[in-house]
């Protein structure tokens, strides 16, 4: 079965690599729909658009408030796989599971050692492996730049029975025990390496200056109907009472 795929975008959204992303899922990635929550690019148009004004005052709350949106949406299919704009699909895949990266325990040694006990990101880590642990849960780092399947009714659940989950896709993996495959993760961060893997991330300045972003663009150069001036089907308000046909 297909699933849908969803991206949750910034409302002034203006980068470059959710074209190749789309392009490369048109391609390479077995999907239903693809679905835009938050904003998007002039340039882009998606099966389903869900404005959403990210109430937040940090970007975690943002995206969160964008997620649950996703989540109480009986419009997309039950299993979705969650994408953020920066992820590549380079080769054909046939995705069946999630992907993890090592243990949360490491993943924090590593982020200490690159940023000491500064980083906000890594706090949050120490916070979602504590509370894991608390729970008795796994603590397996869930954080990998590759898509994640997710359950609408587990992730609901897991909203409602965790105040604050924060590191959504760690909490969400542990929590319900997913079926996974260690992966090592795919961002590419310097200028000058291109890997030869089925999935590739990057930052954006990786993409836009170095060898990695030439070879994205290059393996996805024409245009998807994602691009062309075709009209949505539906477009939802944030508050989901406006439906109207475009076509």
């Amino acid at each position: 079965m297909k699933h849908d795929v969803v991206y949750i975008l910034k409302n002034d959204y203006a980068s470059e690599e959710l074209r190749y992303s789309v392009r490369s899922v048109v391609q390479n990635f077995p999907h239903n729909r693809i679905i835009f929550v938050g904003g998007k690019p002039d340039y882009m148009t998606a099966d389903i658009q869900i404005f959403d004004n990210q109430v937040g005052g940090t970007k975690w709350e943002r995206s969160t408030h964008s997620l649950k949106l996703i989540l109480e949406n009986e419009d997309i299919t039950e299993d979705f796989w969650l994408f953020n704009d920066d992820f590549f699909i380079m080769n054909k895949v046939e995705p069946t599971m999630n992907f993890f990266g090592g243990t949360l325990e490491k993943r924090i040694i590593e982020l200490r050692a690159a940023f000491g006990n500064t980083s906000a990101y890594c706090r949050g880590l120490e916070r979602t492996r504590a509370e894991l642990l608390n729970r008795e849960k796994d603590a397996l780092s869930f954080a990998l730049h590759v898509p994640m399947l997710i359950n609408r009714t587990k992730a609901l659940r897991l909203f409602n029975e965790v105040p604050s989950p924060i590191m959504f896709r760690s909490y969400y993996g542990n929590y319900f025990e997913v079926p996974c495959q260690y992966m090592k993760d795919v961002k590419v961060r310097d200028l000058e390496s291109v890997p030869g893997s089925d999935y590739l991330s990057t930052t954006d300045g990786a993409f836009k200056d170095g060898k990695v972003g030439e070879f994205i663009r290059a393996s996805f150069p024409d245009p998807c109907d994602y691009e062309k001036d075709i009209p949505l089907k539906e477009l939802y308000t944030e508050e989901g009472e406006e439906r109207y046909d475009r076509s």
